[in-house]
């Protein structure tokens, strides 16, 4: 939104000072109406207006500068604790959580862990599993497919931004939504009439990654930052 204010002063013209601050979203839906949330905080300066040479009047001071922090989010050390019970037990059921045949992609095991620095230039995946300080996945492993992961790690600025426009240039549809950016992607599942999903949000330094197949949620995202936030 764009705010225009007008000052008169003795023997100078109107003074216009437009403050105009671009702000870009991320949005998305996912598979089991699942999540949506919105843009990292920023602080936004406004330069005061200013008098024209020779004009008796001051300007009247005003605010420079406008912020908004991010709730605080604690990350869990343990995957059973990042939604209350009730959601735990809607969501996850009675599915397995971090079975041993089905490490990490580097093959080191699931859970807490200690978190490194994405390399310059890493794809999407790569951000979200070395950043990570927890990653948990549920999934029987009788079953074909169906499975849900979740991890939850730190992010700089310029990283999480790297890796929204990367997802969205994949075809990943991006909104504001818990006051982040959050991106999703579905994706049709060859030889099953079922769907993948994976959501990424970002919100402050904090972000989460959900991959999913044949494991509806409903809101999944807002459940995790409600419960972490309290």
């Amino acid at each position: 939104m764009t705010h225009r204010r007008r000052r008169t002063t003795t023997g100078a013209a109107a003074l216009v000072l437009t403050a105009l601050v671009a702000l870009t979203g991320c949005a998305g839906g996912a598979a089991g109406d699942d999540d949506v949330t919105a843009g990292p905080t920023e602080t936004v300066t406004v330069p005061p207006p200013t008098s024209t040479p020779g004009s008796s009047e001051s300007p009247t001071p005003e605010p420079t500068e406008t912020e908004v922090a991010a709730p605080l989010v604690t990350i869990p050390t343990d995957c059973t604790r990042i939604v209350d019970e009730a959601t735990y037990a809607a969501t996850f059921g009675e599915i397995p959580l971090n079975p041993e045949n089905f490490p990490r992609r580097d093959g080191t095991a699931r859970g807490a862990r200690t978190a490194s620095v994405p390399e310059a230039g890493a794809q999407p995946f790569q951000i979200v599993d070395a950043a990570a300080e927890l990653d948990c996945y549920w999934r029987d492993p009788r079953a074909d497919i169906s499975g849900i992961g979740v991890i939850l790690g730190r992010l700089d600025q310029p990283t999480a931004a790297s890796l929204l426009d990367q997802v969205a240039a994949a075809g990943a549809t991006c909104e504001e939504a818990h006051g982040g950016q959050l991106c999703q992607q579905q994706v049709a599942v060859e030889q099953y009439p079922v769907e993948a999903a994976d959501t990424w949000f970002v919100r402050g330094d904090l972000y989460i990654a959900v991959d999913q197949i044949n494991v509806p949620t409903n809101d999944l995202i807002g459940s995790i930052l409600e419960h972490l936030e309290s």
